[in-house]
Protein backbone atom coordinates (compact mmCIF):
# COMPACT_ATOMS: atom_id res chain seq x y z
CA UNK A 1 0.00 0.00 0.00
CA UNK A 2 1.74 3.34 -1.07
CA UNK A 3 2.34 5.77 1.67
CA UNK A 4 0.00 8.81 2.60
CA UNK A 5 1.58 12.21 3.02
CA UNK A 6 0.03 14.88 4.66
CA UNK A 7 1.42 18.97 4.62
CA UNK A 8 -0.56 22.04 4.44
CA UNK A 9 -1.95 22.88 1.11
CA UNK A 10 -1.12 26.08 -0.55
CA UNK A 11 -2.38 28.42 -3.66
CA UNK A 12 -0.84 26.18 -5.96
CA UNK A 13 -3.22 23.35 -4.63
CA UNK A 14 -6.51 25.30 -6.02
CA UNK A 15 -7.31 23.71 -9.09
CA UNK A 16 -7.09 19.84 -6.98
CA UNK A 17 -8.58 21.08 -3.59
CA UNK A 18 -11.25 22.55 -5.36
CA UNK A 19 -12.15 19.36 -7.35
CA UNK A 20 -12.08 17.22 -3.90
CA UNK A 21 -14.03 19.89 -2.03
CA UNK A 22 -16.96 20.03 -5.02
CA UNK A 23 -17.27 16.24 -4.84
CA UNK A 24 -17.53 16.12 -0.96
CA UNK A 25 -20.27 19.22 -1.19
CA UNK A 26 -21.71 17.17 -3.83
CA UNK A 27 -21.67 13.51 -1.81
CA UNK A 28 -22.64 14.82 1.52
CA UNK A 29 -24.22 17.95 1.20
CA UNK A 30 -25.43 17.62 4.88
CA UNK A 31 -21.84 17.95 6.12
CA UNK A 32 -20.65 21.44 4.46
CA UNK A 33 -21.88 24.74 5.58
CA UNK A 34 -22.05 25.72 1.91
CA UNK A 35 -24.19 24.52 -1.42
CA UNK A 36 -22.33 22.77 -4.39
CA UNK A 37 -23.80 25.93 -6.19
CA UNK A 38 -22.18 28.49 -3.76
CA UNK A 39 -18.89 26.84 -3.74
CA UNK A 40 -18.67 26.22 -7.54
CA UNK A 41 -19.65 29.94 -7.84
CA UNK A 42 -16.31 30.81 -5.92
CA UNK A 43 -13.27 32.21 -8.29
CA UNK A 44 -10.45 30.41 -8.32
CA UNK A 45 -8.45 33.13 -7.01
CA UNK A 46 -11.27 33.47 -3.87
CA UNK A 47 -10.18 29.76 -3.24
CA UNK A 48 -6.68 29.91 -3.69
CA UNK A 49 -6.69 32.79 -1.03
CA UNK A 50 -8.27 30.25 1.30
CA UNK A 51 -5.58 28.14 0.99
CA UNK A 52 -3.07 30.28 1.98
CA UNK A 53 -1.72 29.68 5.81
CA UNK A 54 -2.44 31.94 7.72
CA UNK A 55 -2.24 32.62 11.52
CA UNK A 56 -5.66 31.56 11.84
CA UNK A 57 -6.33 29.17 9.14
CA UNK A 58 -4.90 26.12 7.74
CA UNK A 59 -5.77 23.66 5.22
CA UNK A 60 -4.08 20.26 5.25
CA UNK A 61 -4.13 17.61 2.33
CA UNK A 62 -3.31 14.01 2.56
CA UNK A 63 -1.57 12.71 -1.05
CA UNK A 64 -1.74 9.54 -2.30
CA UNK A 65 1.61 10.42 -4.72
CA UNK A 66 0.89 13.20 -6.42
CA UNK A 67 -3.33 13.39 -6.29
CA UNK A 68 -5.07 14.80 -3.37
CA UNK A 69 -7.60 12.42 -1.85
CA UNK A 70 -8.46 14.00 1.24
CA UNK A 71 -9.10 17.30 2.58
CA UNK A 72 -8.98 19.25 6.68
CA UNK A 73 -9.41 22.75 7.72
CA UNK A 74 -8.34 24.09 11.11
CA UNK A 75 -9.55 28.11 11.72
CA UNK A 76 -8.68 29.44 14.85
CA UNK A 77 -11.31 32.58 16.71
CA UNK A 78 -9.38 36.19 15.74
CA UNK A 79 -12.22 37.57 18.54
CA UNK A 80 -10.18 37.95 21.79
CA UNK A 81 -12.96 36.74 23.66
CA UNK A 82 -12.49 33.67 22.20
CA UNK A 83 -9.44 33.00 20.92
CA UNK A 84 -8.71 30.13 22.84
CA UNK A 85 -10.55 27.82 20.57
CA UNK A 86 -10.51 26.43 16.63
CA UNK A 87 -12.68 24.61 15.10
CA UNK A 88 -11.65 21.37 12.71
CA UNK A 89 -14.17 22.03 9.48
CA UNK A 90 -14.09 20.88 5.63
CA UNK A 91 -12.84 17.24 6.55
CA UNK A 92 -13.50 15.24 3.77
CA UNK A 93 -11.99 12.31 2.18
CA UNK A 94 -12.65 10.87 -2.08
CA UNK A 95 -14.19 7.54 -1.51
CA UNK A 96 -11.97 5.46 -3.41
CA UNK A 97 -9.35 6.52 -0.24
CA UNK A 98 -11.10 5.30 2.67
CA UNK A 99 -10.04 3.16 5.08
CA UNK A 100 -6.49 3.75 4.65
CA UNK A 101 -6.25 5.98 7.57
CA UNK A 102 -5.78 9.40 5.35
CA UNK A 103 -8.72 10.98 7.75
CA UNK A 104 -6.95 10.07 11.01
CA UNK A 105 -3.53 11.53 9.36
CA UNK A 106 -5.16 14.94 8.86
CA UNK A 107 -7.05 15.13 12.03
CA UNK A 108 -3.35 14.17 14.21
CA UNK A 109 -1.66 16.78 11.69
CA UNK A 110 -4.52 19.31 12.76
CA UNK A 111 -3.93 18.62 16.38
CA UNK A 112 -0.18 19.09 16.23
CA UNK A 113 -0.72 22.33 14.77
CA UNK A 114 -3.37 23.32 17.10
CA UNK A 115 -0.85 22.17 20.04
CA UNK A 116 1.98 24.76 18.77
CA UNK A 117 -0.46 27.56 19.41
CA UNK A 118 0.28 28.51 23.01
CA UNK A 119 -2.99 30.34 23.37
CA UNK A 120 -5.65 27.51 21.92
CA UNK A 121 -7.09 25.30 24.43
CA UNK A 122 -9.42 23.45 22.35
CA UNK A 123 -10.58 22.18 18.95
CA UNK A 124 -14.25 21.91 18.19
CA UNK A 125 -15.88 20.36 15.25
CA UNK A 126 -19.27 19.19 14.40
CA UNK A 127 -20.42 16.16 12.56
CA UNK A 128 -23.42 14.49 11.87
CA UNK A 129 -24.75 12.07 14.34
CA UNK A 130 -25.29 9.23 11.57
CA UNK A 131 -21.94 9.09 10.53
CA UNK A 132 -20.31 6.70 12.40
CA UNK A 133 -17.05 6.55 10.56
CA UNK A 134 -16.06 10.09 11.55
CA UNK A 135 -17.81 9.67 15.05
CA UNK A 136 -15.22 6.74 15.99
CA UNK A 137 -12.21 8.95 13.62
CA UNK A 138 -13.01 11.81 16.42
CA UNK A 139 -13.45 9.70 19.14
CA UNK A 140 -10.45 7.47 18.83
CA UNK A 141 -8.38 11.19 17.98
CA UNK A 142 -9.99 12.17 21.74
CA UNK A 143 -12.68 14.17 21.06
CA UNK A 144 -15.78 14.07 23.40
CA UNK A 145 -18.78 14.86 22.43
CA UNK A 146 -20.23 18.42 24.29
CA UNK A 147 -22.86 19.21 26.36
CA UNK A 148 -26.32 20.09 24.80
CA UNK A 149 -28.37 18.50 22.46
CA UNK A 150 -27.82 18.06 18.83
CA UNK A 151 -28.92 20.41 16.49
CA UNK A 152 -29.99 19.56 13.22
CA UNK A 153 -28.73 16.00 13.22
CA UNK A 154 -25.72 17.51 14.43
CA UNK A 155 -23.15 16.69 17.38
CA UNK A 156 -20.82 18.67 18.40
CA UNK A 157 -17.51 17.50 19.60
CA UNK A 158 -14.57 19.02 21.46
CA UNK A 159 -10.85 17.94 21.98
CA UNK A 160 -8.97 19.92 25.37
CA UNK A 161 -5.71 20.46 24.20
CA UNK A 162 -2.85 19.19 26.37
CA UNK A 163 -0.98 22.11 28.23
CA UNK A 164 1.80 22.42 30.45
CA UNK A 165 0.79 23.29 34.15
CA UNK A 166 1.17 27.40 34.56
CA UNK A 167 4.05 28.04 36.61
CA UNK A 168 4.19 31.58 35.65
CA UNK A 169 1.29 32.30 37.65
CA UNK A 170 1.81 32.77 41.44
CA UNK A 171 -0.69 31.55 43.75
CA UNK A 172 -1.56 35.45 44.70
CA UNK A 173 -2.66 36.42 41.28
CA UNK A 174 -4.72 33.91 41.46
CA UNK A 175 -5.96 34.35 44.63
CA UNK A 176 -6.23 38.06 43.74
CA UNK A 177 -8.30 37.13 40.54
CA UNK A 178 -10.76 34.95 43.22
CA UNK A 179 -11.38 37.94 45.21
CA UNK A 180 -12.41 40.29 42.73
CA UNK A 181 -14.94 37.55 41.32
CA UNK A 182 -16.05 37.16 44.93
CA UNK A 183 -16.81 40.95 45.64
CA UNK A 184 -18.47 41.42 42.20
CA UNK A 185 -21.48 43.29 43.47
CA UNK A 186 -24.61 42.78 41.39
CA UNK A 187 -27.55 45.43 41.95
CA UNK A 188 -30.92 43.89 42.60
CA UNK A 189 -33.65 44.41 39.52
Amino acid sequence: MPATTVRPLTPDDVAAYRALRLAGIAELPAAFCTTHAAESGLPLARIAERLRVTSYQIIFGAFDKEQLIAIAGLRREPIAVVHDKASLWGVYVAPQARGRGAARQLVQAAIAHACAIPELARVRLAVAQDNHAALTLYLGCGFTVADGPAADGMLQMQLMLPRPARASVSASAESNVFMKINTLQIPAK
